[in-house]
C-alpha cells in the first residue's frame, strides 16, 4: 500500500481534470492505497462527487479574479494554500509517498510548499506532474513556460499522448512518460439498440459536456442549422451546463432546426444519455484527451469531432470523423455524412469500443502502479 496525494486547482468543478482526479482516486482506493484528494481553491457551485477517500481544500474562500482591489487577498490566500500544502507534506513522518499534481497552478503551490519544509520532509515525497491539455494548447498560451519551470526537476511528468510527450521532450523536459486518462464508465454489456434506421425512428445527435467557449457549442449550433432541414428525423440533444448556456440558447432561437434542439441539465449518469444516442459530436476548440469521446465509443456511439488535439486524433483513430475546428460548414458536412450513412455508423461501433478498452480504469490504474513502483525504487 502506498500513500498517494492527488492535487488539482480545484476538486469540486465538473471539469475534465477534476473528473480524472476523482476517477483515479477511486482506482487507487480500490487497490487499498491511502488516498487524499487536495484542491487549491474551493469551487462554487460544488459538484456532489462521491468517493471513499479523504478530501481537503487549501484556501478558505474562492480565489478571486485579479484586480488592484484583490491583490492583498490573493497574496494572503496563496500563503494559506502553501502553508496548508506544507502541513500535508509534514504528515509523512517516515517512509516515502507520492504526490500527483494534475494542473500547473497546483504544482506551483506544491513547489513553494516543498521549499518551506525541511530536507528530510522533502525527501519523503516523490512528485509526479501532469498536464491535462494538449501541447499545442500549452504552446499557444503561457502554460508552456509555466510547465517547463514547474516540472523540469520532478522525477516524472506525464503527457496524455505519445505525440504530446515527444513535443514536451523537444521543448526541454527529459522526464516525460505517456499516461492516458481513464474512462469513468465502462459498460460490461450493452442493451440491444432500438431497431430501424435513426431517420425512421428518430435519431439523436448528442453533445455532452460543459457549455463554455472552448467547447465550441456555438459552432455546433450553427452547423446544426445548416443540416437540420435535410434530416427532419433527427434531433440535437445538448446535455450540460456552464457560463455560455444563456448565450447559446439565444443563438439557437432564430436558426433552422431550433425546434429539434433538446436542452438538458448536467447529468451524474452519462450512461443514461449515451445509451440512447446515435451519434456524439465533440466540437471543441481545444482539448486534451476528452473522456467523453472514449465513454461514447465504449457505448458503441460513433463520434464526429473537431481536430483540435493529438488526444482527439488518438481516440478517434481512423474510424471516426474529424472536422476542421471552428468551421461550422465543415462540421455540418461531417454531421450530414454521419447522419446519412447508416452503414458507416454500424461499421465503427464495435471497432471503436474495442479500441477504448485500453482506457478502462483497472488497466490505467495498473499503468500508474507500475510507474509509481518504478519511481519509488
Amino acid at each position: 500500500m502506498t500513500r498517494i496525494v492527488l492535487c488539482a486547482n480545484n476538486i469540486d468543478e465538473l471539469g475534465g481534470a477534476q473528473k480524472v482526479v476523482r476517477v483515479l482516486a477511486d482506482g487507487f482506493g480500490a487497490r487499498s492505497h491511502e488516498v487524499l484528494v487536495v484542491g487549491v481553491t474551493p469551487f462554487e457551485p460544488a459538484h456532489p462527487f462521491r468517493g471513499e477517500y479523504e478530501t481537503r481544500v487549501l484556501m478558505p474562500q474562492t480565489w478571486p479574479k485579479k484586480s488592484t482591489q484583490t491583490e492583498r487577498i490573493r497574496a494572503q490566500l496563496r500563503r494559506e494554500a502553501v502553508a496548508g500544502m506544507a502541513d500535508i507534506l509534514k504528515t509523512q513522518e517516515s517512509g516515502r509517498a507520492v504526490i500527483i499534481t494534475a494542473q500547473v497552478w497546483a504544482m506551483e503551490i506544491l513547489t513553494d510548499a516543498l521549499a518551506a519544509v525541511s530536507p528530510d520532509v522533502r525527501d519523503r515525497w516523490i512528485v509526479v506532474g501532469q498536464y491535462h491539455g494538449a501541447y499545442a494548447a500549452a504552446a499557444s498560451g503561457r502554460d508552456l513556460d509555466r510547465i517547463l519551470r514547474a516540472y523540469r526537476t520532478v522525477p516524472v511528468f506525464t503527457a496524455l499522448t505519445n505525440e504530446d510527450g515527444a513535443a514536451f521532450t523537444r521543448a526541454g523536459l527529459n522526464n516525460v512518460v505517456t499516461m492516458p486518462n481513464p474512462v469513468a464508465v465502462w459498460p460490461e454489456t450493452l442493451a440491444p439498440r432500438e431497431p430501424g434506421a435513426p431517420s425512421d425512428r428518430g435519431g439523436t445527435v448528442l453533445y455532452l459536456g460543459r457549455l463554455s467557449p472552448e467547447k465550441g457549442v456555438d459552432v455546433l449550433i450553427d452547423a446544426w442549422s445548416l443540416v437540420a432541414d435535410t434530416h427532419p428525423g433527427w434531433k440535437l440533444q445538448i446535455v450540460g451546463d456552464g457560463p455560455d448556456r444563456d448565450r447559446l440558447h439565444a443563438q439557437s432561437v432564430d436558426l433552422a432546426g431550433e425546434d429539434r434542439i433538446e436542452w438538458q441539465e448536467t447529468t451524474d449518469h452519462p450512461e443514461s444519455v449515451l445509451a440512447g444516442a446515435d451519434l456524439l459530436v465533440a466540437p471543441s476548440r481545444t482539448e486534451g484527451l476528452p473522456l467523453v469521446i472514449a465513454e461514447a465509443q465504449a457505448y458503441e456511439v460513433p463520434v464526429v469531432a473537431t481536430d483540435c488535439s493529438s488526444g482527439v486524433r488518438q481516440l478517434i483513430g481512423d474510424w471516426g470523423l474529424l472536422s476542421v475546428r471552428e468551421d461550422s460548414r465543415a462540421l455540418a458536412r461531417c454531421l450530414d455524412r454521419a447522419m446519412t450513412d447508416d452503414a458507416w455508423r454500424e461499421s465503427v461501433r464495435t471497432r471503436a469500443r474495442s479500441a477504448m478498452s485500453d482506457y478502462r480504469l483497472p488497466l490505467v490504474t495498473d499503468r500508474w502502479e507500475h510507474l509509481i513502483a518504478r519511481v519509488m525504487r
